[in-house]
């Protein structure tokens, strides 16, 4: 942009070592609890807890409390009273509100813990694609990429000095071409694998603001 004869040249601010070392550490248990979606799915199992709690409590009935003064002189110029209202529940315990909460928080258990679970498996799947791309980057940096680059300079001096054939030269050359493209996507490939276990294992900040759920089946 803005180069009246560009070159093609190009200098990333970051390299890939400093991106990779930047990537997240395997941390299975610790990324799990705090991951949007188990934490979202807690907070739905917790609410209906609560709401089941609630509905508990429904069973019993509240009291209400009655307070009444009059001035009617001059035959009961002042008079006081108190009374309390307190219904008997006896054929109605809140049953049918108490199994709907039951239900719900059944749903709401199972759904955390499927959604746990899968978190736990995308991390899993995460981290092993990570681990298998950094291996094959690592084996194409510091083995296959500097052999290749040996052999193509050594039959080039060789075919210079006459001692290979065209034929071998160009068989070295396309060789080398190769291992530089599996090369550079093996960079592609733990780049890709790098994002997606930091994707995997996003954590919802700050920790403090999060009560720790109770559990209570």
């Amino acid at each position: 942009m803005g180069m009246s004869h560009p070159k093609g040249d190009m200098i990333l601010p970051d390299g890939l070592e400093a991106l990779l070392a930047a990537s997240p550490s395997p941390r299975t248990n610790s990324a799990v609890e705090w991951r949007p979606d188990v934490v979202a799915a807690e907070a739905a199992l917790r609410k209906a807890e609560a709401d089941l709690h609630l509905q508990k409590a429904n069973r019993i009935p509240d009291p209400t409390v009655l307070g009444q003064y009059e001035h009617e002189p001059p035959d009961n110029p002042n008079s006081i009273g108190i009374g309390v209202s307190f219904p008997l529940p006896v054929w109605n315990r809140n049953r049918g509100n108490i199994l709907a909460a039951e239900a719900a928080r059944e749903q709401a258990r199972i759904a955390y813990q499927k959604i746990k679970a899968q978190a736990v498996a995308d991390i899993a799947v995460a981290e092993l694609s990570y681990e298998d791309a950094r291996a094959r980057w690592e084996s194409y940096r510091e083995n296959i990429r500097p052999k290749s680059e040996q052999i193509r300079k050594t039959i080039t001096y060789a075919y210079e000095k006459g001692g290979a054939s065209l034929l071998d030269l160009l068989l070295t050359q396309r060789n080398d071409n190769d291992v530089r493209l599996a090369a550079a996507q093996a960079e592609s490939d733990i780049l890709i694998a790098a994002a997606a276990l930091q994707a995997a294992t996003v954590e919802i900040q700050p920790k403090e603001l999060r009560t720790q759920p109770s559990h209570s089946f």
